[in-house]
């Protein structure tokens, strides 16, 4: 089966990512970029949204105004809900998808997935966790991957979501200390780690107060594009944008071409049903068997023992420790328990001879 395909058929669905703080102006902004995009691809059905802060009852009078259309929305942070509207939404025939905040669904699909396992623990006489362990994060993403990134990535659909902003840390070591310091690096999506990372237009909104001559507030929404995948606004600033300034993005997208993601698609990791992998198995095994031969020809602990175990391990795996030796390949391993069986067998020889 061939997979290379010839690229280059576009891709024809804006995928838009807006973060940050509170006030910012995300909302008001996603709603122009939705009915930006309804007008320039000239679409007729209306715009949708999933809502966690009621911030549609705030613009849902503009977009009929402007649109001609009553903008259809769902209140809620349920990520049931979520992945519900998406067919709904394509049903619809909506024009886009704002979702405002995933924040707020990312943390709902969390907490649902901790109250789940209490209830478990709870029915067997165990006490609540308070927080999820590292080994539920697994589970948890595959599921918000499978449900709603692939659709995200893939829907023949406009889809704008919004996010609450957080800092990004790391160690640095202080020049003058010499001592490793938290610092901030950076902002990100408050939401799957991976998720923040597929808009394809990625704008980071903030909140910006200048003092004017005459010594009053004035309130800037400033917008700046972290990442668009076409290059042509990457790093562009604008204070209270507007849809124009987005346009060049959006511009650039071939009308009602799909580059799908195939993400249902697994490689075949070779792993038993109790999670061991066949190449770590065989290595555990073949180890056993090479020791058992080492011990049975030298199975004292006396000086003579000890350095005839040594020059054994030298000769066959030119190393003294055992510790390399646990971390040789299989295909390392196999030839060189033949090769200790063999010399095994010979001194077994000699020691019946003599």
């Amino acid at each position: 089966m061939t997979l290379l395909k010839k690229a280059g058929g576009g891709t024809g669905y804006l995928k838009a990512g807006l973060l940050g703080f509170g006030g910012s102006g995300k909302t008001f902004t996603a709603k122009e970029i939705a009915i930006g995009v309804r007008a320039h691809f000239k679409l007729n059905g209306p715009i949708a949204m999933v809502d966690t802060e009621a911030g549609s009852e705030y613009i849902a009078a503009d977009v009929k105004k402007r649109t001609g259309k009553d903008m259809l929305s769902v209140c809620s942070r349920s990520f049931d809900d979520l992945v519900a509207v998406t067919a709904e939404a394509e049903k619809a025939k909506a024009a886009a998808l704002i979702v405002d905040s995933i924040t707020h669904i990312w943390r709902d699909l969390t907490a649902s997935y901790l109250k789940k396992i209490n209830d478990k623990r709870v029915s067997k006489g165990h006490g609540p966790r308070l927080n999820l362990s590292f080994r539920d994060w697994s589970p948890i993403k595959d599921y918000w991957n499978d449900k709603w990134t692939a659709w995200y990535i893939n829907s023949a659909m406009h889809v704008i979501i919004c996010g609450r902003a957080g800092f990004d840390y790391d160690f640095r070591e202080n020049e003058e200390t010499g001592k490793e310091e938290l610092i901030k690096t950076g902002v990100k999506m408050k939401t799957e780690s991976e998720f923040g990372f597929e808009p394809s237009l990625l704008i980071e909104m903030e909140r910006v107060q200048e003092m004017d001559p005459g010594k009053q507030h004035r309130i800037i929404h400033r917008a700046t594009v972290l990442k668009d995948r076409f290059g042509l606004i990457d790093g562009a600033q604008a204070d209270d944008p507007g849809f124009e300034f987005f346009l060049p993005h959006i511009a650039a997208l071939t009308p009602g071409a799909i580059a799908p993601v195939d993400t249902a698609v697994r490689s075949k990791v070779p792993v038993d049903d109790d999670g061991w992998s066949k190449e770590k198995r065989e290595r555990v095994i073949l180890c056993e068997e090479i020791q058992g031969e080492i011990v049975a020809m030298f199975p004292g602990q006396t000086k003579e023992d000890k350095a005839g175990k040594a020059a054994l391990l030298a000769k066959h795996f030119n190393t003294k420790s055992w510790t390399k030796v646990e971390s040789l390949p299989a295909d390392v391993l196999r030839p060189a328990l033949e090769r200790v069986r063999r010399e095994a067998a010979v001194l077994a020889e000699k020691a019946v001879s003599e």
